[in-house]
């Protein structure tokens, strides 16, 4: 199944960048309603991807869009090297490739929407879905204008590309189930309470959406040590691409695999997501 992430302008994430028009991106509030989603569906694991863009809530986006006044770019850039090409689309759906021994590890992802042309626009706050600080504003956007900017990822068959989330509405609030599926290269099957459902939706890494995906991740990890800690040859987990990518993400990350005999699910979840603890000190008025 495909990964689906997105930011929405309300996030409480503070852009530093500053644009003389508005911008759909994390902590710019331009766009008060606006949600930026990508879906990344893996073609050849760690070669190449399928990517496609959406908005919702920001009206004048989604206008300039079927104008065909917009192009898609993909930032494909690495950590470890300075290698950083934009891959560009006119529609939606984009293809991504890559040579992995050019980037020197696993790649990171930006995917934005810029101006194909220079742009002008009367701004009407309300029907474009813009803040009212923009009411009446002569914008013009040059070309290569940011439009819409994504969230930064790094998209590889590691943990989060092993979770295939599912509401279930026979679950209470805050429960969750968890099954091995075989399809599309391994997945666990995640079905979530309706609450947990939409809340890991927009706040997985958030310190409470990170502490649940632990209990996630530490309970995939339990199946794959009961499943798989001996069958390590051609037929067992090797012949699962999915697996594969995991195994080399853990040992990337020095930790240990479900084969090993150090392995300990909630070690490796916790590494994965360490427990954010609150910072503020106790009031002397709590303390015992």
């Amino acid at each position: 199944m495909p990964t689906s992430l997105s930011i929405k302008a309300a996030d409480p994430d503070s852009s530093s960048r500053a644009f003389q028009w508005p911008v759909l991106e994390s902590g710019n509030g331009s766009f008060e309603n606006g949600v930026y989603s990508v879906t990344c569906d893996d073609k050849e694991r760690g070669k190449s991807f399928s990517l496609e863009h959406e908005v919702r809530g920001a009206p004048l986006i989604k206008k300039w869009i079927s104008e065909n006044k917009l192009i898609f770019v993909c930032a494909v850039a690495s950590p470890r090297s300075m290698y950083k090409v934009l891959h560009k689309a006119h529609s939606p759906q984009q293809s991504i490739e890559w040579k992995p021994e050019d980037l020197g590890g696993f790649p990171i992802f930006t995917p934005m929407m810029v101006a194909r042309h220079e742009i002008k626009h009367l701004v009407e706050a309300n029907p474009d879905g813009l803040n009212r600080i923009w009411d009446g504003k002569d914008l013009i956007l040059p070309r290569g204008a940011r439009v819409a900017i994504g969230p930064t990822f790094m998209f590889q068959s590691g943990i989060n590309g092993l979770l295939d989330f599912n509401p279930d509405p026979d679950l209470e609030n805050g429960r969750f189930r968890i099954e091995p599926s075989s399809e599309d290269g391994f997945k666990f099957k995640v079905y979530l309470a309706a609450d947990l459902y939409s809340y890991l939706q927009w706040q997985r890494n958030e310190p409470t959406g990170m502490n649940v995906m632990v209990h996630i991740v530490s309970a995939a990890l339990s199946c794959l040590r009961h499943d798989y800690s001996h069958d390590d040859d051609e037929e067992g987990w090797r012949s699962f691409p999915n697996l594969l990518g995991l195994a080399d993400m853990l040992d990337e990350k020095k930790l240990p695999h479900w084969t090993d005999e150090d392995f300990k699910p909630e070690v490796v979840a916790t590494g994965l997501y360490p427990h954010k603890l609150p910072t503020e000190s106790v009031a002397q008025d709590d303390q015992p």
